[in-house]
């Protein structure tokens, strides 16, 4: 194709210009091959040159998504693993907690049987001991009602000789059996009228005293109670 068109363009020209036009213009083409070839090659170079860069991004690319998956699954495993143990020791110290709260509370549970059963047992004795105090004192009261009487008597005979006495010496210079009869009567009705307060006196001192015993006792139960509670 060169040939050709270079003997095309010189057959246009006279013969005796053919020869240094020929050569010239051979030359001026073979430069200009040379440049097309040139920038063929440069450019068939950069087109390589740009594939491979294309190419080598394209590895890089590659490479640093794999080194990123590879460093995810890694960091994946690694949490998997951190929470695996965590979870592994968070049970084990939620059984550990269960556990003493259970062996606590089984503790507490024994003490707590244990303490009912004693206070029961204090409990049962104290009322078992306010139960003989009260006995005791219904004895003692018993035989300080049966001798309240002949102590009475006792007691107002003794008067009654004394007032007998003391009237007969005081009326001695001027007898009067009537004053003397009225005055007996007044004396033996204000006895039997003492004699009788004296009874009600005393049965509302036993009273007393077993309202108070009772009451005390009572109270001695509830503070044991409420110490139990």
């Amino acid at each position: 194709t060169f040939s050709l068109v270079l003997g095309q363009e010189v057959d246009l020209m006279p013969k005796d210009k053919r020869k240094s036009a020929f050569r010239g213009r051979k030359e001026k083409l073979e430069v200009e091959q040379e440049e097309r070839e040139k920038m063929f090659l440069e450019k068939l170079n950069e087109n390589h040159e740009t594939s491979l860069r294309r190419l080598s991004d394209s590895h890089r690319e590659k490479i640093a998504l794999m080194e990123r998956q590879f460093l995810q699954q890694k960091q994946q495993l690694m949490r998997s693993k951190e929470s695996a143990l965590w979870e592994l020791e968070e049970r084990q110290i939620h059984e550990k907690q269960q556990l003493a709260k259970r062996q606590l509370k089984d503790g507490f549970f024994l003490q707590r049987h244990q303490m009912l059963i004693r206070h029961e047992k204090e409990l049962e004795q104290m009322k078992r001991m306010n139960q003989r105090k009260e006995e005791d004192l219904l004895k003692r009261q018993t035989l300080e009602k049966r001798a309240l009487p002949k102590r009475i008597r006792s007691e107002m005979k003794a008067r009654e000789m004394m007032f007998r006495e003391s009237m007969r010496i005081s009326m001695a210079a001027n007898p009067d059996p009537d004053q003397e009869r009225n005055r007996l009567k007044k004396f033996q009705e204000n006895e039997k009228k003492r004699y009788r307060a004296e009874t009600l006196r005393f049965e509302l001192k036993h009273q007393h005293q077993l309202e108070e015993l009772r009451a005390a006792a009572d109270t001695t139960i509830k503070e044991l109670e409420q110490l139990q509670n």
